[in-house]
């Protein structure tokens, strides 16, 4: 029996004409994708195209091993079925033009289980792996089914697009989505061409392959890596203002250097500023003057952003800010404080670590007993104007004296004791040559410290007085710098400032910023709204905010890692918390069902007064091994049951005999068993707060919910005792898995949204020992009995459960 590989493609298109015909690394897209799907094994490769396209694709397909047949432009059903009686193919592996970034590997594996699946029995007519890229999938049909869809449907839809013929029909054909592995699930990466934007990300895909020696066709890692690139630009914005110094500048500059090979990386500089200083040629090349519509991240080492600066900025992609010190500090999504400064601890940062200054591995062992040569250097604009006369006193003061000069080229000697030099190329691994480092609060400081050098600074501002001060370092005093001043702190018993000194290690900053542009910024997961969220609690894995919407609390930034949902979840990280495993705890969550189940049975009789026992039915999403299910059961209803963890299915299937399958709600199950279902109940205790994106759960809710249907859910409780009287603790324990964090205050206003009236609210999780003061009572003792119902009256338990209602009639059910 004979497998063909059909490409299907077309010369014209309406978004983006003769697509198929661009370049793409010296090769059209369409050689491009010939020479991804060369890699499937098939018996035949067939480039199935309109009569008009026929001259043009002809001589392309013939390269590339392909066999060329034109068919009907629209009709492309009819152009299959024309190369299906032509071949006489039996398996057919559908592709189409405007993907050149097929993953060829999972091709391969397409054929392959669909032949298992057949193998065993089983009748197939269609097959594909879900959750790949769009523009990365094919799907495998049997073409003798297709010649049988031909006959069946008129529909245009079906007829231009292939697949439908079948999977539309599933009354006739039998279908199969099975979800990809996880090397290759990526829903949300789009590869395709097929506008403008398309082929410019492309572009810049094939461009990262082949600065990487990547050969075409690519491998999937390859692809996701060169996808990455294209589609995650990082803007770093320097500070370029005079009277700011240049270390901004130069910590970006070693920033791009080393993240350019693997990133799409710029520097924003504003249009027609005048910069102070010169860039070097290197980082010229990435310099630009316009921000893009859209970034992945943007680190800003801006010195001081306003708040309207950093909204607009905001607007673009997430902000990193580093050591943050305007009034936008507060609305950044992630602040890094690295230079020990005032001011910043009203607006704490997510992490504050001083090991990220870059420090000199060139270093003194001990700190110098005396001091004979001296390094005067004002940064890389001197725009202070006190390197010089400070020099001078010191030449006074018989030392040996180098002053940098940014106006100067190379080294002049004015006296025995004076040398003024250039700009110093890669000051900080010679500081350590000097015995003393008379510089201003900076970057040169505290490298200087690190380097074994004594260090004596100079203010230009009673701020800058202010920051050598608060951090232990010899400071002359502002406007008072004289000869007198400088000998008398030179004579004073030096003590190493409190910065890194010679011992310290220092952490890596490109690593770190590789983690952050890893992580994820998110809109409120439950209406999406994205504007001015309040940022309520920073961690150095996350930013968690206030809707200013809806008023939820959710995960506003994340780059921690995630949990995996394995058996051990259940078994070991289970016992380690609750002291036994999930399954030890089954009757005790069972129980807690059994008093749920009632409080659904009594909503439904108001809300579903005439249902009939067999249309009773309820599903579970995140059932987990399934106690809520056996009581359901026990109470007279049909539960059927979800969960993405295979062995907690398993067992509910084979041990408590109850229907379930494996799904990442709300994503379709394997064999679409869900799809077929109505329920009359929907449930999810302690599940809601672990989707990321609300929206299409509570579509697919409804849609799965008879009108009158009953959502019941519980979650942990941003109105309970622990959040009030300690928000930041509360949001520190929370779980990285917790997107939202429900208040009960809100629910009621916030489901009406989604079409749900609340019927009941129960706080639920009452903690005596939670209220201040009260960790060391006694359980049952009279205080805690008191606190007990104090949590009950006032609803102050650390979770909750809703039960609503899906607003509209039975009648409403096929609407």
């Amino acid at each position: 029996m004979i497998t063909a590989v059909i490409l299907q493609a077309r010369l014209d298109s309406t978004r983006l004409p003769r697509k198929a015909l661009l370049d793409l690394g010296g090769k059209t897209v369409l050689t491009r994708v010939m020479q991804a799907l060369s890699e499937v094994s098939a018996d035949m490769y067939v480039l199935a195209c309109d009569a008009a396209s026929e001259e043009y694709f002809a001589p392309l397909a013939a390269e590339c091993g392909f066999i060329c047949i034109a068919g009907p432009k629209e009709d492309v059903l009819s152009r299959f079925c024309q190369v299906i009686r032509k071949v006489g193919a039996v398996t057919i592996l559908r592709a189409t033009g405007d993907n050149p970034f097929v993953f060829h590997e999972a091709a391969e594996a397409s054929l392959k289980r669909y032949a298992t699946l057949v193998k065993d029995g089983r009748k197939i007519d269609y097959f594909t792996f879900s959750g790949l890229p769009h523009g990365s999938g094919v799907e495998v049909m049997d073409g003798r089914s297709l010649l049988r869809a031909e006959t069946m449907t008129d529909s245009s839809w079906d007829r231009e697009h292939v697949g439908p013929a079948l999977y539309n029909h599933t009354d006739e054909f039998v279908c199969v989505r099975e979800p990809a592995p996880e090397s290759w699930y990526f829903p949300s990466m789009r590869t395709t061409i097929d506008t403008k934007e398309d082929y410019d990300r492309a572009v810049l895909m094939y461009r990262y392959l082949s600065g990487h020696g990547i050969s075409f066709p690519p491998s999937v890692s390859e692809i996701v890596a060169a996808w990455s690139y294209a589609t995650r630009p990082v803007v770093c914005i320097p500070s370029v203002s005079e009277g700011q110094g240049t270390g901004h500048f130069v910590r970006i500059g070693s920033l791009v250097r080393s993240l350019r090979e693997n990133w799409q990386i710029s520097v924003y500089v504003p249009p027609d500023m005048e910069i102070p200083f010169s860039i070097p040629e290197d980082i010229a090349s990435c310099v630009v003057h316009s921000l893009p519509a859209r970034a992945h991240l943007i680190i800003l080492d801006h010195f001081q952003t306003d708040s309207d600066q950093m909204e607009r900025l905001s607007s673009i992609g997430p902000v990193v800010a580093l050591d943050e010190g305007g009034q936008g500090r507060a609305r950044a999504d992630y602040l890094l404080d690295i230079i020990p400064a005032l001011g910043r601890q009203r607006i704490g940062a997510n992490r504050r670590d001083h090991s990220f200054i870059p420090l000199p591995k060139n270093r003194r062992m001990t700190l110098p007993d005396t001091v004979r040569t001296v390094l005067v250097v004002a940064g890389g604009e001197n725009a202070s104007g006190l390197a010089r006369p400070v020099a001078d006193m010191l030449v006074l003061l018989n030392y040996d004296v180098t002053v940098v000069d940014p106006a100067a080229s190379g080294l002049q000697r004015t006296s025995t004791s004076l040398v003024i030099s250039g700009p110093i190329e890669n000051l900080r691994e010679k500081l350590c040559h000097y015995d003393l480092v008379v510089t201003h609060y900076g970057f040169t400081a505290i490298e200087a410290a690190a380097a074994g050098c004594r260090v004596l600074l100079f203010a230009p501002s009673r701020y800058h007085y202010r920051l050598g001060r608060e951090y232990g370092f010899q400071v002359l005093p502002v406007d008072r710098i004289s000869l007198n001043a400088i000998e008398k702190m030179l004579r004073t018993p030096y003590t190493p400032p409190f910065v890194p000194g010679i011992g310290s290690v220092q952490c890596d900053l490109v690593s770190e910023m590789i983690r952050l542009a890893g992580g994820s910024r998110n809109s409120c997961p439950f209406c999406g709204n994205s504007v001015r969220p309040r940022i309520l609690y920073r961690a150095p894995d996350r930013s968690v905010a206030r809707c200013s919407s809806c008023g939820m609390i959710y995960l506003h930034f994340f780059a921690g890692s995630t949990s995996a949902y394995t058996k051990s979840y259940f078994f070991e990280e289970y016992r380690s918390q609750y002291g036994k495993t999930y399954l030890e705890d089954f009757n005790a969550i069972r129980g807690d069902g059994l008093k749920r189940i009632q409080i659904i049975d009594t909503i439904q009789k108001h809300s579903l007064p005439h249902l009939e026992p067999t249309q009773k039915s309820l599903l579970d999403i995140g059932c987990a091994y399934g106690p809520f299910l056996d009581a359901a059961r026990f109470r007279l209803w049909r539960p059927f049951g979800t969960d993405i963890n295979e062995d907690a299915v398993a067992y509910v299937r084979d041990t408590l005999g109850i229907s379930a399958v494996v799904s990442s709600f709300p994503a379709p199950d394997r064999d679409m068993l869900l799809d077929s279902n109505r329920f009359a109940a929907i449930t999810l205790w302690y599940v809601i707060e672990h989707f990321q994106d609300l929206e299409p759960v509570f579509r697919r809710i409804r849609k799965l919910l008879i009108p009158g249907g009953i959502l019941a859910f519980s979650t942990p409780s941003a109105t309970g005792i622990s959040a009030r009287t300690n928000l930041r603790r509360f949001l520190e324990r929370s779980p990285t898995d917790h997107y939202t964090i429900w208040s009960s205050s809100h629910v009621r206003k916030q489901l009406i949204r989604y079409g749900f009236t609340v019927q009941e609210i129960r706080s639920t999780g009452h903690h005596p020992e939670r209220f201040p003061g009260a960790g060391a009572i006694k359980a049952n003792s009279l205080l805690w009995k008191i606190l007990y119902m104090t949590s009950r009256l006032f609803s102050l338990g650390d979770t909750f459960e809703v039960y609503a209602v899906k607003n509209g009639d039975l009648e409403d059910i096929d609407s």
